[in-house]
């Protein structure tokens, strides 16, 4: 199992997908700084608080992550790496898991990543923040990283699910538009920009439900519940991606 993981782990960095997906969070949170202080220094004549491009990430990291970790780990079907593991006598809930590990600490390491670049650029183009402590912002950013681990697990589980098919591409990146187009509209009508919130009963619950506990909706506004339910929704979605993902692979044949 460990040796696998460090396979599948040390593999990552040997990947294009990876740094594909390195090359894409570094030019977005260049230009969407660039950008940001252009509108406001420039048109607006006024300053750049740092809470404005800190989490920029948060716009593109669902699709980033799902479209990094599939590109990854296809590559392990690719070049039959998979089925060599397989033949060599490697169980498959072994093999499913160290992909599933791996697809979190790739989800990790982009949100590190990110982390780091929207650092470097806050003194470029940023006075300081406004409505952030240190405290809150290591809590912003640590649900970023708690998200993009679960989403990383679940895309990886998608892949081992789905046999390594170019589907994968489809399905997942489907679900992370859905998703996301979900979260957009649950999030306008639970917080309207003018007026209360207007649901009730099993709807606003319901909706309640899907920006507390659905790891992709923590990406889509900052930290407003308490830190165990976001640990809970993370923690389920990667446990009901082992779970599925287990019960479909140990019957599914793999080439």
């Amino acid at each position: 199992m460990f040796r696998n993981l460090y396979a599948d782990t040390r593999k990552i960095f040997f990947s294009r997908g990876f740094y594909l997906g390195v090359i894409v969070i570094l030019l977005y949170q260049i230009f969407a700084s660039l950008i940001i202080w252009m509108l406001t220094v420039l048109f607006i004549k006024g300053q750049v608080a740092s809470d404005e491009i800190a989490f920029s990430f948060t716009n593109i990291a669902v699709f980033v992550v799902t479209a990094t970790t599939l590109l990854v780990m296809q590559g392990d079907f690719e070049d039959g790496c998979i089925r060599n593991k397989l033949i060599s006598g490697v169980k498959r809930r072994d093999a499913f898991l160290s992909v599933v590990i791996s697809g979190m600490l790739l989800g990790a390491l982009l949100s590190f990543i990110a982390f780091v670049s929207s650092m470097a650029v806050l003194p470029i183009f940023s006075e300081g923040f406004m409505n952030y402590k240190v405290s809150e912002i290591a809590d912003y950013w640590l649900i970023i990283t708690l998200s993009c681990m679960a989403i990383g697990a679940f895309s990886a589980s998608l892949i081992m699910v789905l046999g390594g098919s170019k589907l994968s591409y489809v399905v997942g990146l489907a679900i992370a538009f859905g998703l996301e187009t979900l979260d957009t509209h649950v999030l306008d009508k639970l917080y309207p920009e003018k007026g209360n919130c207007t649901l009730t009963g099993s709807k606003l619950l319901l909706y309640k439900f899907i920006d507390r506990y659905i790891p992709y909706s923590y990406l889509s506004i900052g930290p407003h519940w308490d830190s165990a339910s976001y640990l809970a929704g993370c923690t389920g979605l990667i446990l009901i991606s082992v779970i599925i993902g287990l019960l479909v692979v140990e019957r599914k044949e793999i080439h």
